[in-house]
């Protein structure tokens, strides 16, 4: 089993160490044996904030921002391959008004138009896969199709909610987003398609969770804290039935689930992301007074505990880094832990160095982070945190920063 969130083409080359920054609108590649910046892009529009992360392949980097644009920029050089913003795309509905002097006002226009995107792109076959988000009354969320190379929409189409924040998947050339309460299929050209459900089927509660695939289950998650394997095949739910009948549905039908997870020590939904990797389905939880968090390993096959890392505190970020380790921290504490389990190490975080990104492990597997001053490096050994780079990054109550680092 393997994870879809980073699927790319091939292996990214680089001529020296390099880190890739996503904060606030901008965009950096940073050489870490010079310590130097190489490029910088910056969406005017999105300085204040943008939540989006970026995919990339084996040649350049793919972000959205929030503002409607969209780039593709090429890691080495920060070349830009294609740059569009959809804010005024013509298939977006806007609601106007007729002036006294019989001129068309519109009520939402500049900055307020959409689309907004709110989620990282999928990169799959040679496309780009998008949802934005839509805003009641005023514009419809749209999944979009973009060619990566030459970033030309092939394809949109409407989703069920607007609220859609999340990554998608593909699956047997199936592309699913969650959209709230509805799990959608689109087809790889983009059109929209029956999962094998009752049209009108809901989820009790919002998947406000990232989902994830393998080669025989997508897994998602709700608000609740609650986890699901449904089984996927070619033609969407392999466990689908009559579309017509509205007692096919994910409430009534609880044989659609392979399994369901609830933790009773950890019941609350601790974040809203989730890894897949190595059989292990990776989720974080929170307890029901929310005082602490907890990593929770599934198996993939059966939704069975693996194992846990509890750290008795609240976990701000984490992630899986090079499919081997999960690093994170929480309010007071870096931390490393292996797929089996086990702490391989926990520093003290210096809070003049605070971490505002996630943690990446150079070729060294020195840990590299964001703070408010720069890139700061830990070394495993003598646990010591280093400014590795001077570059003000500004903070903020919101994450928004994500780097990539890559070896050379």
């Amino acid at each position: 089993m393997s994870c879809n969130s980073e699927k790319t083409e091939g292996e990214v080359k680089v001529p020296n160490e390099t880190l890739i920054v996503s904060s606030k609108g901008k965009l950096f590649n940073f050489n870490l044996e010079t310590k130097q910046l190489t490029w910088e892009y910056v969406s005017k529009e999105d300085t204040l904030m943008n939540r989006n992360r970026f995919s990339y392949d084996e040649k350049s980097i793919y972000l959205p921002f929030e503002s409607g644009r969209f780039i593709s920029a090429q890691i080495v050089s920060g070349k830009i391959n294609w740059n569009h913003n959809y804010k005024d795309a013509p298939d977006q509905a806007v609601a106007a008004t007729v002036a006294e002097d019989g001129s068309i006002v519109t009520e939402n226009s500049g900055s307020d138009f959409g689309p907004i995107f709110m989620s990282k792109p999928l990169l799959y076959n040679n496309n780009v896969y998008i949802a934005s988000a839509g805003r009641p009354g005023v514009f419809t969320s749209q999944f979009y199709v973009i060619n990566a190379k030459n970033g030309s929409s092939s394809s949109t189409s409407e989703n069920s909610t607007n609220y859609n924040y999340y990554q998608p998947v593909e699956n047997s050339d199936n592309i699913y987003l969650n959209s709230a309460v509805y799990l959608d299929l689109h087809y790889k050209e983009g059109t929209f398609a029956s999962n094998g459900m009752y049209e009108g089927a809901a989820f009790e509660n919002p998947l406000y969770t990232q989902m994830q695939t393998s080669k025989k289950y997508l897994f998602v998650g709700d608000d609740y804290g609650v986890f699901h394997a449904l089984a996927v095949d070619k033609k969407g739910l392999a466990k689908g039935g009559d579309i017509t009948n509205p007692k096919n549905n994910f409430i009534d039908r609880k044989d659609i689930f392979e399994w369901t997870y609830q933790s009773e020590k950890y019941p609350g939904l601790g974040d809203d992301q989730t890894s897949l990797t190595n059989d292990l389905f990776i989720v974080c939880k929170k307890s029901e007074d929310e005082s602490k968090m907890a990593l929770i390993a599934l198996d993939a096959q059966s939704g069975k505990e693996k194992w846990l890392f509890e750290p008795q505190d609240i976990i701000k970020n984490w992630q899986v880094v090079n499919q081997n380790e999960v690093v994170g921290y929480t309010k007071s504490k870096i931390f490393v832990v292996d797929l089996k389990g086990k702490t391989t190490l926990e520093i003290p975080i210096d809070t003049s160095l605070y971490p505002v990104s996630n943690i990446e492990l150079n070729a060294k597997k020195q840990l590299l982070y964001m703070t408010g001053k720069g890139i700061v490096s830990i070394d495993r050994t003598s646990k010591k945190a280093e400014l590795l780079i001077n570059h003000t990054f500004y903070p903020s109550s919101i994450p928004l920063n994500q780097i990539k680092y890559f070896s050379k």
